[in-house]
């Protein structure tokens, strides 16, 4: 019984699979079937369309677990639509027709299909790429390059400089990033600022929708080039999907070792888009110690100083931290000298009024001597006698400047008297200047030497030591 209702199955499934070929005219119709010729529009519907359909939908639903498995789904779709159209084909010419046209959508299919399968195949990610100038003695510009052929969305990215484990986390392209190579008319990067420069470790972490790669980058100096030696995971179980390590890499650097690929495709950068950050770079420090100066720092004239400087007013927290540190020396001379416009004055008779409520003996502010028009934010000044002598005063009202924008050091003049403090005012300098990027103001400026900020440095750091 078992036997006989198994070869009753098998003949069932033989008689269903016959009836399945010849209803699609892959066999022979037995005698007295209806011409193929005499297919009806709603034949083609359920014959041929509505499996069509299917087959597209159970493509597109195994697409992302199996290009392989899609791409047949969708070449039975294709072979089963135009089969629909063979029954219409009642001359030789609309035969051939058919027959080109069928080729034709299978060769492009073909085409279509085979670079979906390479781009569903090939990795996507991106690269983090340093430039190999230290950007104004402090900081580096990492370019974000964009290998693959899809697009990322929702993109955050996470520096951490393994030197100190101080951690950087930028979320500027959630909008997303696209496949291509950088434009260089805008570049895309972000700023890092190394804890040891030229000495450089970090771990990146990129993370975006259905994305996350981790990204490790090295970064040494022999004092005269850049070496570095990178890999990119984006599962953290295979292997990496790029990597690379220049060859003359100390091998105090372990990452990467044994790599055959020098980093000269991967962590290339274009010279051009140095030119497109913000802000504008003033100089390059190259791993030699050499400094150039691509772009001179200039403030803007002492009247156009004055327009731009807001209104400034000292707050209650400024007021009660200077209270509280000089209410202890009362009859201390003060000079207030100012430059600029009315905001500024304003400003400094805020001072004059504060302190003499304080009981300082305050004389009314009074403009710059000739030379010092291009002061800049608040300077405190004493007697140079005081180079070598503690003047208490002068040091706790430099320290009561809490929150006010000022010069940090005291300056010592050879024209001030002792046992006098003056206090320089001037309008508020740009938010990437500081008064200790220029002069001091004098006294007695003298006559043919520059004063202040006709000069500014061009550097707004030190530019450090370049590990041999």
């Amino acid at each position: 019984m078992v036997n006989g209702g198994n070869a009753h199955d098998r003949r069932k499934m033989r008689r269903m699979v016959q009836s399945l070929l010849e209803t699609y005219g892959y066999l022979p119709k037995p005698p007295g079937g209806s011409p193929e010729s005499h297919q009806s529009g709603w034949d083609f519907l359920y014959k041929y369309l509505l499996p069509a359909i299917a087959l597209v939908g159970f493509g597109h639903g195994v697409g992302e677990l199996s290009p392989v498995i899609a791409s047949l789904a969708y070449f039975l779709d294709l072979a089963v639509f135009i089969r629909g159209f063979w029954a219409w084909c009642e001359t030789r010419t609309t035969a051939i027709a058919l027959l080109i046209l069928a080729s034709v959508a299978f060769l492009t299919f073909a085409w279509l299909d085979w670079n979906w399968i390479r781009k569903e195949w090939s990795p996507t990610f991106l690269c983090l790429v340093p430039s190999h100038d230290l950007i104004d003695c402090e900081r580096r510009a990492f370019f974000i390059n964009h290998v693959g052929f899809k697009g990322l969305q929702n993109v955050k990215i996470v520096v951490k400089d393994n030197k100190n484990g101080n951690v950087i986390e930028n979320d500027d392209f959630k909008t997303g990033i696209e496949p291509g190579s950088q434009n260089p008319d805008a570049p895309r990067y972000i700023w890092v600022k190394p804890f040891r420069p030229w000495d450089e470790d970090y771990t990146i972490t990129v993370t975006g929708t259905k994305f996350r790669s981790v990204q490790e980058l090295v970064l040494g100096s022999d004092g005269d080039n850049v070496h570095l030696a990178a890999q990119v995971k984006i599962d953290p179980d295979n292997k990496p999907v790029a990597s690379c390590r220049d060859s003359l890499l100390p091998d105090s650097y372990s990452l990467g070792l044994g790599s055959r690929e020098n980093c000269d495709t991967l962590m290339a950068t274009d010279a051009a888009w140095l030119n497109h950050l913000h802000p504008e770079p003033y100089g390059l420090r190259r791993p030699n110690g050499d400094f150039t100066i691509v772009r001179l720092r200039k403030l803007p004239t002492p009247s156009e100083l004055a327009s731009q400087s807001g209104d400034r007013h000292l707050t209650e927290y400024e007021q009660s931290i200077m209270r509280a540190k000089l209410s202890k020396y009362r009859g201390t001379k003060l000079l207030i000298l100012y430059a600029g416009g009315p905001k500024t004055l304003a400003y400094a008779i805020e001072f004059h009024d504060f302190l003499t409520s304080l009981s300082w003996d305050v004389a009314a502010p009074r403009l710059v001597p000739a030379g010092d028009e291009g002061l800049i934010d608040v300077q405190v000044s004493i007697s140079k006698k005081y180079w070598a002598i503690s003047y208490p005063t002068a040091a706790d009202f430099l320290s009561s400047l809490e929150g006010i924008k000022h010069r940090r050091g005291l300056f010592y003049d050879d024209a001030m008297p002792m046992n006098q403090v003056i206090l320089c005012v001037g309008p508020r300098s740009p938010d990437n200047f500081t008064p200790d990027d220029c002069a001091d103001a004098e006294l007695h400026p003298k006559p043919g030497q520059p004063h202040t900020c006709e000069m500014v440095v061009q550097t707004t750091s030190v530019c450090r030591f370049i590990p041999r």
